[in-house]
């Protein structure tokens, strides 16, 4: 059988982390599943290309690939993007410098030469952003008619400077998009090998978030849609003839085309993933409020689940004053993961991250040439990593190299080896603890009513220690957390979220204008995926309003059940508002009239998998005794490792004791034990 006559059946899931690229695979005519680990690729392509082999599966028999990537993140954060060009309306230009004036909490809030992060490293710089004149009013209405010449000279002024992207982003153009359309045409014929954005991206209220969503946009999308568009022509090279789902923030998939549409929702693509694994996983395992940790190897991503839902946020920033003005999954990030470096704080002590190894040199006991001790070589020097057991068995740990590493960077603390060891682990668990409370205690939650789960190879290392700093009994150990991720990308439904500021009162002789907005929103969505090919008859939509009383600035973002929107129903929603924000702020002001600023809707297909083949393999759990240095002790004591893969449903496992799987490792504490429910997830409990 040739290869281009090989039945295509499997399904996989691709997530590309700072330091390993993860893959799942199912095959769906037989069930059976295959997972794989491998290090991670400057071009991120050649790394999905390995991840496939490593996993045995020939491009041709794979019939779905969900994807997703750190292209436009990396992008971000290293300032590695397109030279990009702002034109705005005049006197706006320096709105992505004065924002709203947030700042940063933390040592420097008082520190009167504090500058905002895009100031200091601008993904736009202040000569590369151009006010032209031009007006529209609230309405719509011109106010003053756009001076074409101006958009022309700025055009050619940021060709003179290399400019590569240009994005455009005009007061009032959410309402009516003429001036911003006219000003991208001319912007097109001087510059017509340059990447353009509108703010059609998302035409939404909130003039700083919504210019910022188009410069972030124009700022990453060259790289991004490079990106997607190498990935897709390496795998057409090897006679892919699938289909390419690409993970977006919203918590859903995209079709490759909408996908190169909106590089900027893709920026942390592959911890949505995650998070969309652990919503499922909540709905699943009868443990509805989760707390997720997924620890890659150089940074930690957390959420919080409430009842089995996704979490949501319509603000959501990467850095102070860098925020992006779309319904996006509530993550957030700390820079400590497996591969941070243990390094003196800015205060002499011990820290572990931001700096991170990453996967090339990676950390010492890889044997990559890296000389800098990072939380993987504690967790090794203290005896959680076994050398024959890490990934598979695909790199052998070098323990005496993390010792080595260890012990000379320990002098300057008077620090042996073990001693910095225990202290980097019990430091990166407090720091993930503190992250993870900044999502749940800080915002009014009982972390007692939640339980922990880990995700990421590095994940379960470390999640019984972090529970027990905040208080869990409970932690929830999934299939396969080093990939986790990848099945959670798999498991994503295809979503499209699209709105449309309106402005226009919540009131009953208003009703038809916002079902015409809810409505017109909708046909296009349906429309587009048509065009695309895309099976609709299964089609949901879901819809929300923002809302907020009249003659404020800011709205709120209130879900709303299906159906149409009549006078009628007004009048039930606007009690519901008030309810809203009685429970958000604790008053409601019933006499004010309320406005909707935004219509927004959500096209869902529900993706279908085959069931997997998850049996547990035959053979006795238990493998060997080691000696293990339990964080925060001195001596090493005996304790035994079992292999999760054979794990009886309920057979339990006391602790202290390792539970070692393909690609991850979980420590269970002293006074703890740990076992595999029917739905082989690992729990960890309080011993009986």
């Amino acid at each position: 059988m040739t290869q281009s006559e090989r039945e295509a059946d499997w399904i996989v899931g691709i997530d590309v982390g700072g330091t390993f690229t993860d893959i799942i695979g199912l095959n769906q005519a037989t069930g059976e599943v295959r997972d794989g680990k491998v290090l991670s690729t400057t071009e991120q392509e050649v790394g999905v290309l390995a991840a496939l082999a490593a996993i045995e599966v020939a491009v041709p028999e794979v019939a779905e690939i969900v994807h997703g990537h750190t292209v436009g993140i990396n992008a971000l954060l290293s300032r590695t993007g397109a030279h990009t060009g702002l034109i705005a309306t005049g006197g706006h230009r320096d709105l992505l410098d004065i924002g709203r004036m947030h700042r940063e909490f933390g040592d420097r809030f008082y520190d009167p030469t504090w500058l905002r992060p895009h100031q200091e490293r601008p993904i736009v710089r202040r000569e590369s952003r151009f006010g032209v004149p031009g007006r529209l009013r609230y309405d719509g209405t011109e106010l003053l008619a756009l001076d074409e010449d101006a958009v022309r000279r700025a055009a050619r002024e940021l060709g003179e400077q290399g400019a590569q992207s240009v994005a455009v982003c005009l007061m009032n153009s959410y309402i009516d998009t003429a001036h911003e359309q006219r000003t991208a045409q001319i912007v097109a014929e001087e510059l017509p090998d340059a990447y353009i954005q509108t703010s059609a991206l998302y035409p939404v209220t909130r003039e700083h978030e919504r210019t910022t969503t188009v410069a972030l946009d124009a700022y990453v999308g060259p790289a991004v849609v490079g990106y997607l568009e190498r990935l897709m022509a390496r795998l057409s090279e090897q006679d892919y003839r699938g289909t390419l789902w690409i993970m977006m923030m919203n918590g859903g998939v995209a079709t490759f085309a909408d996908a190169g549409r909106a590089p900027v929702f893709q920026l942390v693509s592959g911890p949505v993933g995650g998070v969309s694994g652990s919503v499922k996983l909540a709905n699943e395992s009868g443990a509805p409020n989760l707390l997720t940790i997924d620890v890659g190897g150089t940074s930690t991503d957390v959420a919080a689940i409430r009842g089995g839902k996704t979490p949501l946020t319509d603000t959501w920033t990467l850095e102070t004053g860098l925020t992006l003005t779309m319904p996006l999954v509530d993550v957030e990030s700390i820079g400590s993961g497996a591969g941070s470096l243990i390094r003196p704080s800015a205060l002499g002590t011990v820290a572990v991250g931001p700096a991170s190894a990453g996967s090339n040199p990676g950390p010492v006991c890889y044997q990559r040439g890296g000389v800098e001790p990072t939380l993987t070589d504690a967790c090794a020097a203290l005896g959680i990593l076994q050398p024959d057991l890490f990934a598979n068995g695909a790199i052998q740990l070098d323990v005496d190299g993390a010792v080595e590493a260890l012990r000379t960077t320990g002098k300057q603390w008077n620090m042996s080896a073990l001693e910095l060891a225990s202290a980097a682990y019990e430091i990166a668990c407090q720091d993930i603890a503190a992250k993870v409370r900044s999502i749940s205690v800080y915002r009014g939650l009982n972390v007692r009513e939640f339980a922990l789960q880990p995700s990421g190879s590095a994940g379960p290392m470390l999640a019984d220690r972090v529970g027990q700093i905040l208080g869990l009994d409970k932690v929830i150990v999934p299939r396969s957390p080093g990939q986790f991720s990848a099945l959670g990308l798999l498991r994503s439904d295809l979503m499209v979220t699209r709105a449309q500021s309106i402005m226009t009162p919540l009131a009953p002789d208003r009703a038809e204008a916002v079902e015409d907005a809810f409505t017109a929103l909708q046909d296009s969505i349906r429309t587009d995926l048509r065009d695309q090919g895309i099976d609709v008859s299964r089609l949901r939509f879901e819809r929300a309003v923002f809302a907020m009383y009249r003659g404020q600035t800011w709205d709120n973002r209130l879900p709303i059940e299906a159906g149409a929107i009549t006078a009628e129903r007004v009048g039930e929603l606007i009690p519901r508002f008030h309810e809203f924000y009685q429970e958000s702020y604790g008053f409601a002001a019933p006499e004010i009239p309320v406005v909707v600023s935004t219509v927004e809707v959500t096209a869902v297909i529900p993706r279908e998998l085959g069931a997997a083949d998850h049996t547990p393999e035959q053979g006795e759990s238990f493998l060997r005794t080691t000696r293990l240095t339990v964080p925060g002790t001195t001596e090493p004591v005996e304790v035994q490792i079992h292999v999760r893969e054979r794990l009886a449903p309920h057979h339990p496992v006391p602790g202290p004791a390792l539970i070692a799987e393909k690609f991850a490792t979980t420590l269970v504490l002293p006074g703890r034990a740990a076992h595999v429910d029917d739905d082989l997830n690992l729990i960890i409990e309080p011993q009986a």
